[in-house]
């Protein structure tokens, strides 16, 4: 197949098969048009890296000449046979066929994946109530990942990789330097276990390039692989097991169901999902134990009272003064709070459980963070004021806060150079009885905040192809004179089709000189000069090869 030809396919693309081919290739950002992207695909070094990611199934067939549609996507083939280039480094590889894993039953997937959807439920739940802000490369702060990961029993190394499947899901969206929960999230959080690791996995298996050879031993699966898409599939393989779709080196059932029968899927893991409970168990600790998965209005509602410490089908919660006073933050009245955990508690209320509510409340309101003109106030921007002057001149001195820059301006005022927010969530931090008002001294109820549901954001390449242009018929003019050009160094022979004011005309033509818009050539078969525009040119075939 001819660059003109490939360039054609590719201008009959949709954008979102353009965006998918150009980043699968790894196409350089400077490309300026189809021809430039249809010359580099069919580079050697552009094919090696390409088959870098190709499973050794697809390196042997494509290494005997047939593609499959991902492949043809890629445009490592067409039509289901794969491009002579393509064949010819594919075969040269010699790739040992590797032992493609089939479907097989795993006694552990199913817990595996519940636990996994309920793992990732509680990094959504955590980003949803408190937006993350990010540093520098997007990356998450290094405390509050060691949070995320200690709350699902994780390593902080992994966290990211954990994320993954619920950024893919559109659940969370990590744009602007922040990490939040979208629009889709809370419906997702109040779906059943089964529902949400659907979605997890059904997202999953759509990004990810061939789940079949990810189940097997990368290594194996991936011969041409060097580190960097090692590393890539390494991750992908962990990530199948998490979810349950992969076992011992082999494709779950469950997964095999969930891509051909996805309420065969769900059903089957329903069947593992122990009855949903509406109680748990308090202890004078302060701890709460729920046999099993909560009720999503009973989880919703502790959540807003209590912190969770381990989640999983049987988690572990613990009321604290913050959590409490978080509760009622929102608007929880004290009376409400003690009547929902005699409600749901299987053991009682504990009176340890009852003075901590009692005593939070008595307390709450007592520190109120504000925000001030940073102009008036010598750079400060937020203060904290209480009636309590001996609490106002420990939070002065408390050096928790000496980053903060507390400076003690009254005996019932403290200003800091932090934000308001940052100050309250300092306080908190440290068990202050704080809260945030307004200008008028209202407490502020804040709504949670969401991101809007995530739109695929396509490569700038594939906006730049667009508006370069290309209509089959209509060759880029650019392009063609550097191939021109080319043929004429090496005085290699082209076949043009040639549209005049007469029906179109096929001639071979031995390059000597282009020049305003105009080929100068001799006629391989006459043997005479030709000159004609450019313009002209409706069609080239066989460009660079020797007669």
């Amino acid at each position: 197949m001819s660059v003109v030809d490939l360039a054609a396919r590719i201008q009959a693309m949709t954008d979102d098969e353009l965006d998918t081919l150009v980043v699968e290739r790894h196409a350089p950002p400077q490309l300026a048009s189809t021809f430039d992207l249809a010359e580099h695909l069919t580079t050697d070094a552009s094919i090696t890296q390409a088959l870098r990611w190709r499973s050794a199934a697809e390196l042997v067939a494509l290494g005997e000449g047939t593609s499959t549609p991902r492949l043809d996507a890629l445009l490592l083939g067409v039509d289901g046979v794969a491009l002579p280039q393509v064949r010819a480094i594919a075969a040269a590889a010699e790739p040992a066929p590797a032992e493609t894993p089939t479907p097989a039953a795993s006694p552990t997937a199913a817990q595996t994946a519940i636990d996994e959807a309920i793992k990732v439920s509680e990094l959504v739940h955590r980003i949803a109530d408190t937006p993350i802000v990010l540093r520098s490369r997007s990356q998450l702060p290094a405390a509050t990942g060691r949070e995320l990961a200690a709350a699902v029993d994780g390593d902080p190394a992994e966290l990211e990789e954990r994320l993954e499947p619920a950024v893919l899901a559109g659940l969370i969206d990590r744009r602007d330097g922040r990490l939040r929960a979208t629009v889709d999230a809370d419906a997702w959080l109040a779906s059943p276990v089964p529902e949400r690791w659907a979605r997890l996995a059904q997202a999953w298996l759509r990004a990810t390039a061939d789940a079949t050879a990810i189940a097997g031993d990368v290594r194996e699966q991936f011969p041409l692989a060097d580190a960097a898409v090692l590393a890539v599939r390494e991750r992908q393989h962990r990530q199948a097991q998490r979810l349950g779709l992969a076992d011992r080196g082999a494709v779950t059932t469950l997964a095999a169901d969930l891509q051909r029968r996805p309420d065969a899927a769900r059903a089957a893991l329903a069947a593992h999902v122990p009855p949903a409970t509406a109680s748990v168990y308090l202890q004078p600790d302060l701890s709460a134990v729920a046999p099993g998965p909560l009720e999503a209005a009973v989880e919703s509602r502790l959540r807003r009272i209590a912190t969770i410490e381990r989640a999983g089908i049987a988690s572990h919660w613990r009321v604290t003064a913050r959590s409490v006073a978080a509760g009622l933050a929102a608007g929880d009245d004290v009376d409400e709070v003690l009547a929902f955990l005699r409600e749901v508690s299987l053991t009682g209320l504990p009176q340890p459980v009852a003075y901590l509510v009692r005593e939070t409340a008595a307390r709450f309101g007592s520190l109120r963070v504000r925000s001030i003109d940073p102009l008036a106030e010598g750079g400060a921007r937020a203060q904290v004021r209480s009636d309590d002057e001996q609490l106002i001149r420990t939070i002065a001195v408390d050096r928790a806060l000496i980053s903060a820059g507390p400076l003690q301006s009254g005996p019932h005022r403290v200003t800091f150079r932090l934000s308001a927010e940052e100050v309250l969530a300092a306080l908190l931090e440290e068990r202050y009885p704080a809260v945030l008002e307004d200008d008028a001294g209202e407490l502020v109820r804040r709504a949670p905040e969401r991101a809007p549901r995530p739109v695929r954001e396509r490569h700038r390449l594939v906006a730049r192809l667009r508006d370069a242009g290309f209509e089959v018929g209509d060759e880029e003019r650019a392009w063609l004179e550097r191939q021109l050009q080319g043929a004429i160094r090496e005085r290699l022979p082209v076949r043009l089709t040639v549209t005049t004011a007469s029906d179109p005309v096929d001639i071979e033509l031995v390059p000597l000189a282009v020049a305003n818009g105009r080929l100068r050539a001799r006629d391989a078969n006459r043997d005479v000069e030709r000159t004609l525009p450019l313009s002209a040119i409706t069609k080239v075939a066989g460009l660079g090869v020797a007669s």
